[in-house]
């Protein structure tokens, strides 16, 4: 801030990051403070521990988002900060005054006399400081905002970059399912099958370029959001008579940002009817008999399945829930075999086979062997399929209403079923079966 202000204390009022007077001072567990936009830029582009920069303590990861609204009071004791005049600009020109109060109107700086002129008569006026201490805590709003914005932009960017690195092995493991799926039909449907694999690999290679494209303008919102924030932060660390006269490009750049904020992609590949599929697998229909329903909230299964939830965006904790979840009281050990369940209009569900053993757990969990599981899972306002035996998202439409599991026992085969459009929602190959399967089913609230 130049030559502005006359400091006292200097150890205690100077960000030793920035090495200016404190914006928005945090202190951190070792009790050293700095300016939390310092802090929060530092820290973000440590790819280690983070620590203090004076004593290199070591020290818990900020949450910036909490962190970056926390305002605590350094002590000052008896120190004080004196600003002074600047020789030109705060003295008025026609009247040799102190120009000591600010017009917003014309965002022009006045002495006492000029107030009264009959260009500013009308208009209201206030201290330079009052003005200076309300444009700086606008100033801090918008930092605020910038950040929030900037952290959500990088979350979004995280989410979308682990999605285009699986995208092309999804949209191949989903073209061997369908392979798979057509001899089982009829060997005579070779034009419908090249037709949804052309589909396929067309709708797959699209929406990799959207996801690409989508990734380019994140990265670089997210260098102009660091850009601005910086900026606003020089800005709030002026001077009062330099701050009123600042011409605002980094608020208005800001709020440019806000309006054009990237949002992230929910990719999800189309599913076609498999002709004959419903009619074969009802040549091996079962009806299965549910039993041992329980409600619970704390299983460390429905645990797993709230971080699935909440996955998306870190900040968000959602409610406890509760789940029904029935087992099947027929036992497979051998044979082929189909059944349909109506998953109605749960938001979060699971259904599919599991070994017997891990029916009777107490500790079930999504990565434990012997499961095959297909599960629903709402984030926010959008449905999520992941598929288990490795846990895997499956990027395709939610079914509503009946899905159906197909087991070929001998064969190492799970199938789930769109039941309504007759299409393939995903399914397990090569599988080897040396234990007894027992159907699964849970049900979250509506």
């Amino acid at each position: 801030m130049d030559s502005a202000f006359v400091r006292c204390s200097p150890n205690r009022l100077i960000c030793s990051i920035c090495e200016d007077y404190f914006t928005d001072p945090v202190t951190i567990i070792c009790g050293h403070s700095f300016c939390t936009p310092c802090l929060c830029l530092l820290w973000e582009d440590t790819q280690t521990s983070t620590c203090c920069p004076v004593c290199r303590a070591i020290s818990q990861q900020m949450d910036f988002k909490s962190t970056i609204f926390a305002k605590k009071a350094v002590p000052t004791g008896e120190s004080t900060i004196y600003q002074l005049p600047s020789s030109v600009k705060q003295i008025c020109k026609t009247h040799q005054a102190m120009k000591s109060f600010f017009c917003p109107a014309d965002k022009s700086l006045l002495c006492l006399l000029c107030c009264y002129s009959p260009g500013h008569v009308t208009h209201k006026h206030c201290s330079v400081k009052k003005a200076a201490e309300h444009y700086r805590e606008n100033i801090l709003m918008q930092m605020k905002s910038t950040w929030k914005n900037k952290q959500k932009n990088q979350r979004n960017l995280n989410k979308e970059t682990k999605i285009l690195k699986v995208w092309k092995g999804f949209v191949n493991l989903r073209m061997m399912m369908i392979r798979a799926e057509y001899p089982k039909v009829c060997r005579y449907l070779h034009e419908e099958l090249q037709k949804h694999l052309e589909s396929l690999t067309n709708e797959g290679r699209i929406i990799f370029e959207q996801l690409r494209k989508n990734i380019t303008t994140m990265i670089h919102t997210g260098k102009l959001l660091r850009r601005i924030y910086a900026e606003l932060k020089e800005l709030c660390c002026k001077a009062d008579v330099d701050l009123l006269q600042d011409p605002g490009n980094a608020v208005i750049r800001h709020q440019l940002v806000q309006l054009y904020m990237p949002q992230p992609m929910d990719p999800q590949l189309s599913t076609w009817t498999i002709s004959g599929m419903s009619e074969r697998l009802n040549n091996f229909r079962v009806y299965i008999t549910l039993e041992h329903k329980t409600n619970m909230c704390d299983s460390p299964l429905f645990e797993e399945l709230r971080r699935l939830q909440c996955s998306q965006d870190t900040s968000h904790n959602p409610a406890s829930l509760e789940f029904s979840s029935s087992w099947g009281a027929q036992i497979f050990t051998s044979g082929k075999h189909y059944w349909e369940m109506d998953m109605g209009h749960s938001c979060n569900w699971i259904i599919g086979l599991c070994k017997e053993s891990w029916a009777d757990r107490n500790n079930m969990l999504l990565n434990s062997e012997g499961i095959f599981l297909l599960l629903c899972v709402k984030v926010d306002d959008r449905f999520a399929l992941f598929s288990t035996s490795p846990l895997r998202r499956q990027y395709i439409q939610r079914p509503q209403g009946w899905v159906g599991v197909f087991l070929d026992y001998e064969f190492g085969i799970v199938s789930f079923v769109n039941v309504a459009s007759s299409s393939l929602i995903c399914n397990f190959l090569s599988c080897s079966f040396s234990f007894p399967l027992k159907p699964f089913i849970c049900y979250g609230p509506k």
